[in-house]
């Protein structure tokens, strides 16, 4: 069992099995998901049927409750188990995030590391009129993320995430509670436009057949953001609950473009 409660910033423990632990929580109920959840966005098939990650949503204490309700927010944890997908590391499906009613602006998302180490692999695609070609993306982005350190999501990207080491990915978020994420277009395409394959201890990048057009995948770390509370080595869930204005851009992204384009708030 090992104890997350410093890093997190409420009662949280990782048991054995990678799954977590908590009392005195409100919310948090888990859901899983599977190889056979996960066929669609796989680089290699025929892999045996087993569980890749854990997620708990709207996690809070009782005493957080009225501010997270009224700033339109939800905190996330998750698990990602160590392994190996054929060729492929243990990822996340991948989603992207809808486009705000009236706006060309999706909505960001904010993670946290808090035990192991998160590649994020981000993308841009093409919108033309207010309408997204999920097969054509014009950015993209890998972003190495360790323990203690935050990485926001920019508007307009879609995201997975892969853990190549030996450990469980322990990962928080911050999100607006106002939308639903999109799976349906990266399953469309086998998953996200870049696969990190196994090579040796390390990794190394293919593309996805799939996409129409891709553009150089370039690799980058995330740096502190005092302006949104992103503090490394400061539990994220404290940060928000105190200064829960700071969390204003995961619900108004048209408000913060500028401060959270790629160039903004990666190195």
């Amino acid at each position: 069992m090992k104890d997350l409660s410093k890093n997190v910033g409420l009662n949280v423990k990782l048991n054995d099995q990678g799954q977590l632990e908590f009392s005195d929580l409100l919310g948090g109920e888990m859901s899983k998901r599977t190889v056979a959840d996960m066929k669609e966005v796989l680089l290699d098939l025929g892999i045996e049927d087993r569980d890749l990650y854990f997620m708990y949503r709207d996690l809070r204490s009782a005493a957080d409750e009225k501010t997270i309700r009224e700033n339109n927010l939800r905190f996330d944890l998750t698990v990602i188990l160590p392994g190996k997908l054929g060729r492929e590391y243990v990822k996340t499906l991948g989603h992207y995030h809808p486009l705000k009613t009236g706006t060309e602006i999706s909505y960001p998302e904010v993670y946290e590391v808090i035990s192991g180490r998160a590649f994020y692999l981000l993308q841009r695609p093409k919108i033309e009129n207010g309408v997204e070609n999920f097969s054509i993306i014009e950015e993209a982005y890998l972003v190495e993320v360790r323990a203690g350190e935050k990485a926001i999501m920019p508007p307009n990207f879609g995201h997975v995430t892969i853990n190549i080491d030996s450990e469980p990915l322990v990962m928080a978020n911050w999100v607006s509670a106002n939308f639903s994420s999109v799976y349906g277009d990266i399953k469309k395409l086998q998953g996200a436009g870049f696969y990190l394959i196994v090579d040796g201890n390390n990794y190394k990048i293919e593309k996805n057949d799939h996409y129409q057009s891709l553009p150089e995948l370039i690799t980058t770390q995330p740096k502190p953001l005092p302006e949104f509370a992103l503090e490394f080595g400061r539990p994220m869930y404290l940060s928000g609950i105190e200064a829960v204005k700071s969390l204003d851009y995961l619900n108004y992204p048209e408000n913060f473009i500028d401060k959270t384009r790629p160039k903004a708030i990666f190195e």
